[in-house]
């Protein structure tokens, strides 16, 4: 029924002409808009199958470029937004006549180009009321050498209120990765994601020759060579398990921090036991952000949620002193964990940030770094301090002295919390309008601040400063001297490295690919509707089968969006994952034969029994693809339904019940009219 309705004429998907880019629009120039180019191969093998196909986000996708789905919708919030702008047009102030003149020339004469404006003075004017920035033209003589920019820019200090790019260095994630490995480490080098191996500042990648590149080492390989101080670093599991056990006899608190877009597979199995039986801990939720509002009480569920999938992991409920959600990136939460940190644990011994790789340890270490965690004075040493050595291992570790939380610095920094709330509850409203304004995601997006009580002028010959010789005569690096009176007895906290948990599959994909798996931003999650022998791919990253159950139930992946789906009958599932597997139809793994010849073949899991709630529009329970995302199932109250789910090597699969997000139905969009896919839903709920 629904192959028939596919192939009607008004919802024909699928032919050959639409992939040549052959056919055009009576509406849309077929040249702007192109569809994914394939090969000669890669299209004959889509040929083979295309009638097996119910539904690809690919093929829908270029349906909708080239307009072939012109719809009432689509041309009524065109119309909408060309008013929108004719209103604003019309409101908006006249141009002042002063600013029309400036070196004595008008801008209006035609004579006057943007290039010879370029050329007074080497200025640039941006009108109205931009800031100047003086262009200055780079060759290859003037331009420092990595190396050069990267010892020296501990020296630059960094303008808060400046909105462009930092003097330490911006990543760029709409530039491509390159064919260059870092001469360190062998990744390729790119510019887009700090926490990926191969990050190089855009400052450093961007405009480099391949000659250039061919010289130059990543970050991280960059201050492991300089400064002994290794960042991000992923061990192997054996090591990983003798550093943890390191903690086992020390008295020490540990934040264990989870990946709330990849739990349980982001935590390591018997961790407790490595810990030991009686070890404290704080549960710290990082990625808090990315995670869509299903409901006003969301946060409540998500924390009862990984509340249980730690005890199930065998921590004691009683040894769980909390249970935090944060965001390291934007600082929601962290003011509230410092809080937490100093009410627990003071200074009674150190600290350890845990956590298997991609969870944000590092990130969230930086931000405690520059909060009231962290000794005032240490605060600018840190990262060319004299690292402490792993008991058993080369390897050196990121840590900085803790601050001793007295009753006089705790009631001053309630002061300021106090002070501060005001101004954020403000900002909460004002966010809150403009996301049921605009339907943007970015003002629904959780946003905290940093801040420090007791920050103050540093005196370098009182604080336990030292001079590196590694610096010039005019701007020495000054690190930290543990030995000195300021440190001697100070507890620390550590940043430990991470480890691949073996049921993530981020060691299996390219830096392209994870840059395509992990989401950036507040996930937007995509509904479908599934009939019983019909499956649904996530990429060539899973699939999920209906096997039995009632005659239809809707799903909800939650997962990057740049991560392509496909709909089809569990009969043909092999047969179009094999003829699929490298093309832009499932996009993961890449088209390169040497790595679909060593890709892992997609595995089962057991059958998955589901039997739905007494509410309705209820998800019942997550179906977790490995570190690809999870499915959320909806079934009526009472019914039940079989479903059976797959991964590289059945890696990471996962049953979640009750769901993570039970309420995530009511973030769907509208139906697309002759397939079994809804429009990409809203990112929370608007009340």
């Amino acid at each position: 029924m629904f192959r028939n309705a596919l192939r009607s004429a008004t919802h024909v998907r699928f032919n050959r002409s639409l992939l040549a880019g052959t056919r055009r629009c009576c509406t849309v120039d077929a040249k702007k808009f192109e569809p994914p180019k394939l090969d000669r191969s890669a299209e004959d093998r889509f040929e083979e199958v295309q009638e097996k196909i119910l539904y690809s986000s690919v093929v829908e996708a270029g349906t909708l470029r080239l307009g072939y789905q012109r719809n009432k919708i689509v041309e009524s919030k065109m119309a909408k937004a060309k008013r929108a702008a004719f209103a604003a047009q019309a409101k908006a102030e006249p141009f002042p006549v002063a600013l029309k003149h400036l070196y004595g020339e008008s801008l209006e004469d035609d004579d006057v180009k943007g290039e010879e404006l370029e050329d007074l003075d080497g200025v640039r004017d941006y009108l109205p009321y931009e800031r100047l920035v003086r262009r200055v033209e780079r060759t290859e003589e003037n331009v420092p050498t990595s190396g050069e920019w990267m010892t020296d820019y501990e020296f630059y200090e960094e303008d808060e209120g400046d909105d462009r790019s930092s003097f330490y260095g911006t990543p760029d994630p709409s530039e491509p990765v390159s064919s260059v490995a870092c001469g360190g480490c062998g990744a390729f080098l790119q510019c887009a994601e700090p926490s990926i191996p191969g990050y190089l500042p855009s400052q450093l990648f961007k405009g480099k020759h391949k000659k250039q590149l061919q010289s130059t080492i990543c970050q991280r390989c960059h201050f492991l060579k300089n400064y002994n101080t290794a960042i991000n670093v992923t061990v192997s599991p054996e090591d990983y398990v003798q550093m943890i056990s390191s903690i086992r006899d020390k008295r020490a608190l540990v934040l264990l921090m989870v990946d709330l877009l990849d739990f349980p597979c982001s935590i390591w199995p018997g961790l407790s036991d490595i810990l030991g039986p009686k070890r404290s801990i704080i549960v710290v939720g990082n990625k808090v952000d990315l995670l869509p509002r299903d409901s006003p009480g969301y946060l409540d569920t998500i924390r009862d949620t990984l509340t249980r999938a730690i005890v199930s992991s065998g921590f004691e409920r009683n040894n769980i002193r909390h249970v935090a959600l944060v965001s390291a990136a934007t600082g929601f939460g962290v003011e509230e964990l410092i809080t937490k940190l100093h009410n627990v644990w003071g200074s009674r011994g150190d600290v350890y940030l845990v956590g298997c790789t991609n969870v944000g340890k590092s990130t969230l270490f930086n931000a405690l770094l520059a909060s009231d965690l962290c000794k005032v004075q240490a605060t600018d040493l840190v990262q060319r301090a004299t690292a402490c050595p792993w008991p058993g291992t080369t390897l050196r570790m990121l840590k900085f002295p803790i601050l001793r939380p007295s009753d006089y610095r705790l009631f001053l920094r309630t002061k300021r919390l106090q002070s501060e709330r005001v101004k954020q509850i403000e900002e909460e409203k004002l966010r809150k309008q403009q996301a049921r304004q605009t339907g943007s995601t970015k003002f629904a997006t959780l946003i905290g601040h940093i801040g420090q009580t007791f920050l103050k002028e540093k005196d370098p010959a009182k604080e336990g400063f030292s001079v590196s010789q590694r610096g010039s005569a005019q701007s020495p690096i000054l690190t930290l001297n543990e030995k000195s009176d300021t440190y001697v007895n100070s507890k620390w906290c550590y940043d430990t490295p991470g480890v691949i948990q073996p049921d993530q599959i981020t060691n299996l994909l390219t830096t392209d690919e994870l840059l395509q798996t992990l989401p950036k931003q507040m996930i937007r999650p995509r509904a479908y509707l599934l009939k019983p022998g019909l499956s649904l791919f996530l990429a060539g990253l899973g699939r999920l089968d209906y096997l039995e159950g009632p005659p239809s139930t809707r799903v909800l992946l939650y997962s990057s969006t740049s991560l392509p789906t496909l709909i089809c009958e569990t009969t043909s599932a092999t047969q179009i994952y094999a003829n699929l597997l490298g093309t832009e139809f499932l996009q993961i793994p890449g088209p390169d034969p040497d790595r679909l010849s060593r890709w892992p073949a997609l595995k089962p899991s057991p059958d998955i029994l589901l039997t739905g709630v007494q509410e309705k529009h209820i998800s019942v329970a997550d179906i977790l693809l490995s570190s690809g995302g999870w499915i959320a199932v909806n079934l009526p109250p009472g019914e039940e339904a079989a479903f059976r789910a797959w991964t590289p090597e059945a890696r990471g699969i996962y049953v979640r019940q009750p769901a993570l997000l039970p309420h995530g139905m009511s973030l769907r969009g509208k139906r697309i009219r002759g397939t079994l896919a809804y429009r990409i839903g809203d990112g929370f709920v608007k009340r």
